[in-house]
């Protein structure tokens, strides 16, 4: 079938958008001190020593649970629930080594993130950690642009679209950071959709979609147990979409088989695994009839803090209500958007995502004998909602129901969630939540030694922001203009995606055919 040619708005828009997401996360590594990140005080000395001991990074102490690192490592969250206070309380230039009594070091955690962000550990913690952040968010954008181009264009949407809804303003903020969670984001991202389009596909994309899925799931098993978990998660939602008879699956079935492999081997490797079994470590008594009920009812209150309302940092940055209203509201919009007849495997598919960024956080609290806004916390199930968004957003013709005023409003509501969370973020750092500056540098008490000053960090980073998201609206108008589909509602093929794949003829391959089509 011969390919359509591109307009040079789409081929332009490839390469920008890619870089502008970029550039927006970079802006958000330099929105918050060292040490901002939740637990860093558990996981910077765990990268520090990711690497086994090393001189002047990461010495014995004669206690085979703490290590030796660099002073201004230990000390980093001084600010830490005191929103008052601005970072100035942390010293980078403290010399010396100090004992981190908290850390990975008989391996609560997976060890491949903590090993990954080792090469960049140096005596210069300032700048190894912006090297770490700037790194991840390299990652983090190069896995879902790689992801992106691998997978059949009617596929795309639903990574797009996923990935933009639950990033702001939680999802923004671990990518550029040195938590371990910024990969289980990425990985539930990826591993779902490279594994139900490798069901769809044949020949080389085929092998590529199923190298990128086992690569997901490695990164966010490798970061955090319970990625591990949500990547298994993440094979039994491609298996409910894609297994059916007549497709070339001996690919995505092996990618399948050695993504549970890889997660179970590290899930096994982490002492971490106790709190899916028993619960986070706590002494709370076990919780009454009455406090089950009200933590069943309670849960979409989590859902509610990965869009902002639970604050960021270490849960004690608040930002203005309009955050998370805007950007639940554009979550819940997408979802509503992308759930418009469909099929019996993708209703089967979506009842189980629904039903596990419910019940997972459900049965969690009341392992841990906690209630909601206690111990378990919203990024815990960040990576749940990546995937119910991306599973609603895969329906048939989904590009023609972003159209008009729905993406305009989704669109606005997201860039001004991510730009007034950027700038409270920043500001609770340079002088404290006390301030009402527009300005979030005015009157710092913090700021990077030699960077550019925090308002142009802020309006640099929303204005990349803004920019990568009008870019892919103009994309979407231009991949209507040249399919030539009709705008409006009414015209809109509400056929799934599997179902018109069963009504291909019994002599011609689908896998292959939507190959030849998605070139």
């Amino acid at each position: 079938m011969t390919s359509r040619p591109r307009p040079p708005l789409t081929l332009v828009a490839a390469f920008a958008i890619p870089v502008l997401f970029f550039l927006a996360l970079v802006g958000w590594s330099f929105a918050s001190p060292v040490g901002s990140s939740p637990d860093d005080n558990f996981h910077l000395p765990s990268i520090w020593c990711g690497l086994g001991e090393r001189e002047g990074l990461c010495e014995t102490s004669g206690d085979p649970d703490t290590r030796m690192v660099p002073a201004p490592v230990v000390n980093a969250p001084c600010y830490a629930y005191h929103p008052e206070m601005s970072a100035a309380c942390w010293n980078s230039e403290q010399d010396g080594m100090a004992e981190a009594t908290w850390m990975n070091a008989n391996g609560l955690y997976p060890r491949l993130f903590y090993a990954t962000m080792g090469v960049f550990a140096s005596e210069d913690v300032v700048n190894s950690v912006l090297i770490m952040r700037v790194f991840n968010s390299a990652l983090v954008v190069g896995l879902l642009t790689g992801v992106f181009f691998a997978l059949p264009r009617r596929m795309r949407p639903a990574l797009v679209i996923s990935a933009l809804v639950t990033a702001v303003p939680l999802g923004l903020f671990l990518i550029a950071s040195t938590n371990p969670s910024a990969w289980a984001y990425a990985s539930s991202a990826v591993v779902w959709v490279t594994l139900y389009g490798a069901t769809q596909t044949a020949g080389t994309r085929q092998f590529v979609l199923a190298g990128l899925a086992v690569l997901g799931a490695c990164l966010g098993a490798g970061a955090r147990a319970d990625a591990a978990a949500f990547a298994v998660f993440g094979v039994v939602i491609a298996a409910v979409l894609g297994a059916r008879r007549g497709r070339r699956l001996l690919v995505p079935a092996i990618a399948g088989a050695v993504v549970v492999a890889v997660s179970v081997a590290f899930y096994l490797s982490a002492d971490q695994t106790s709190a899916l079994t028993s619960g986070l470590p706590n002494t709370n008594p076990p919780l009454t009839g009455a406090q089950h009920v009200s933590n069943f009812f309670g849960v979409p209150s989590l859902w509610l803090g990965v869009f902002g309302d639970a604050g960021l940092g270490w849960l004690d940055t608040s930002v203005p209500v309009t955050v998370p209203v805007f950007a639940f509201a554009a979550f819940c919009g997408a979802v509503f958007i992308g759930v418009h007849r469909p099929g019996l495997r993708r209703s089967i598919a979506l009842v189980l995502a629904f039903m596990a960024c419910w019940l997972v956080p459900f049965v969690l609290l009341a392992q841990s004998h906690a209630v909601v806004g206690t111990i378990v916390q919203p990024r815990y199930i960040l990576p749940l909602l990546v995937i119910l968004a991306g599973v609603a957003c895969l329906r048939p013709s989904v590009l023609q129901a972003w159209t008009g005023a729905r993406a305009l409003i989704v669109g606005v509501a997201l860039v001004a969630a991510a730009a007034l969370a950027m700038q409270f973020n920043i500001r609770r750092y340079t002088v404290g939540a006390g301030s009402i500056a527009i300005d979030p540098g005015a009157g710092a008490q913090w700021w990077w030694g030699g960077a550019v000053a925090p308002a142009v960090v802020w309006i640099g980073s929303s204005l990349a922001f803004a920019a990568a998201c009008v870019l892919l609206w103009f994309v979407v108008r231009a991949t209507r203009a040249i399919t030539g589909t009709d705008a409006s509602e009414e015209h809109e093929v509400a056929v799934e995606p599997s179902a018109a794949d069963d009504a291909a003829t019994a002599g011609v391959t689908t896998a292959a055919a939507d190959d030849q089509t998605s070139r």
